[in-house]
């Protein structure tokens, strides 16, 4: 079915209201235009339902690491960074990295999970730093996207910052820039009365990871998740806080929060910092924990990667709750999925050390949410605010959109999650490379049983499109 340009209607017993309430009816969705609710309608021409699907607010994800970067000309290094560069030694590296991985496949895994807006994060070869390079960033993302893109300002040391935009701190991160002391410092004094986000993954600091190793020998499936432990959380949360303190941010943002007590250290600061502290909690922190990876096979469990790394059952226990809690007050706590889509290859080990961490969870949200219903007696209020509602509302402060976003009401942006709740879902991973187009495909759920949830149709903006196999719009 295709009604190019046209709207498209759609009853269902179950439309998620902003207060929490179930209601029958339908919805009406149209490229451009503003959502339409009519409570208790049931035309002919909408598309009927089944019982068990719900019609949700579109996700927000404000924390994806796509792959593409743009392609910059040698007076654009020239001029913009950064220095000391081999310009056809960048090119080769932007090429092979936009080869393994594009928007576009981005994009295809987005609207398979139900996501209608995505945080990008400015991790790749010439990435968005300073305010030329940032524009040009977003403009290609922009141009080539299927649903909007928000690419988040990299903070580095001497460069300028975004005004009222949300740098991204990755001076924390093992791995990245590991930047510390004074230098770290002068970059977030470039950032005074912005908004900064950050990793809170840094390394150990008397000890590298291959001195751990050789000292603990653990099971490789929990090498990560022993070294960054909850310790090396809370010090790199401490740190950062205490720094944002001293220099005079207006928010600062915990990106992947994997324990409860790194999420109750921040709870804690609020009552005395001077500035905003929202909270992202790692979405597939409430399914993995490392008790569940060594009940994996080997081969899967190793893509398994995260920093920080996955949390204890009872770590992950107290996050889970506490989290649940949270929400409940009003805080402003989202999810985050870190979807972070390196190929096979680059999570290997090699000499006995893991590759790239993290992994691809955006496209399979639904069924993390529903292992929050199904065991741990999440409500669907509490699920739409921690997906949908609360991370609009963060993200909608750095950027301008058409319409309100993360309101489920007549007059807001058409964005739209609409899935069954109950069907039964396993991970078919050839499938999936087809249909996301992405030959690196690979996935954590392979071996997952007892999934549910099926993600039906998402709408961006009011164009509707079928995500059930082959993504494609409608109208």
């Amino acid at each position: 079915m295709t009604t190019q340009g046209k709207a498209i209607r759609f009853h269902s017993q179950n439309i998620h209201l902003d207060s929490g309430e179930l209601i029958d009816g339908e919805v009406i969705c149209c490229p451009g235009e503003a959502l339409e609710i009519i409570p208790g309608s049931k035309t002919a021409n909408s598309i009927k339902l089944p019982g068990t699907a719900h019609i949700a607010l579109g996700r927000v994800d404000p924390h994806v690491h796509f792959r593409e970067a743009v392609e910059p000309t040698r007076e654009e290094v020239e001029t913009h960074g950064p220095t000391n560069t081999d310009y056809e030694t960048l090119i080769g590296s932007i090429r092979a990295s936009n080869k393994l991985y594009s928007i576009r496949s981005g994009c295809l895994a987005a609207l398979k999970g139900g996501v209608t807006i995505v945080g990008a994060m400015g991790n790749t070869p010439w990435g968005p730093v300073g305010p030329y390079r940032h524009e040009r960033t977003q403009k290609h993302y922009t141009e080539n996207a299927l649903l909007p893109i928000i690419v988040w300002p990299r903070m580095e040391p001497g460069a300028q910052p975004i005004h009222g935009h949300e740098g991204k701190d990755f001076g924390s991160t093992f791995g990245g820039s590991g930047l510390t002391g004074h230098v770290r410092q002068d970059m977030y004094a470039l950032w005074k009365g912005e908004a900064v986000s950050y990793h809170n993954d840094q390394a150990r600091p008397d000890e590298t990871l291959l001195e751990f190793k050789n000292r603990v020998h653990p099971d490789q499936r929990l090498l990560h998740h022993e070294y960054f432990d909850g310790s090396t959380v809370l010090a790199c949360q401490q740190e950062t806080m205490d720094l944002a303190e001293t220099i005079g941010v207006s928010s600062l943002l915990a990106r992947h929060i994997p324990t409860g007590p790194a999420l109750q250290q921040i709870l804690d600061r609020t009552s005395g910092a001077s500035y905003a502290l929202p909270a992202e909690i790692g979405l597939d922190y409430i399914y993995w924990c490392r008790e569940r990876l060594l009940d994996q096979k080997p081969e899967t469990a190793l893509i398994n990667y995260r920093r920080p790394a996955h949390p204890s059952r009872e770590d992950q226990l107290s996050l889970i709750q506490l989290t649940q809690e949270t929400v409940r007050r009003g805080y402003s706590i989202f999810f985050g999925t870190d979807h972070a889509p390196h190929a096979r290859a680059a999570k290997t080990f090699k000499d006995g050390m893991p590759g790239s961490p993290g992994t691809r969870n955006i496209e399979h949200s639904l069924q993390y949410y529903s292992e929050l219903r199904t065991r741990y007696n999440y409500t669907w209020h509490d699920i739409d605010r921690l997906a949908s509602i609360n991370p609009a509302k963060h993200v909608s402060q750095y950027v301008d959109f058409p319409l309100e976003i993360g309101a489920m009401k007549s007059g807001a942006m058409t964005n739209l999650a609409i899935f069954d709740s109950d069907e039964a879902y396993s991970v078919d991973e050839a499938a999936l490379a087809t249909q996301l187009e992405d030959s690196e495909y690979h996935s954590t759920l392979t071996s997952e049983a007892n999934l549910r949830g099926q993600s039906l149709f998402t709408v961006v903006n009011g164009t509707v499109f079928d995500v059930q196999s082959e993504v494609k719009a409608l109208n």
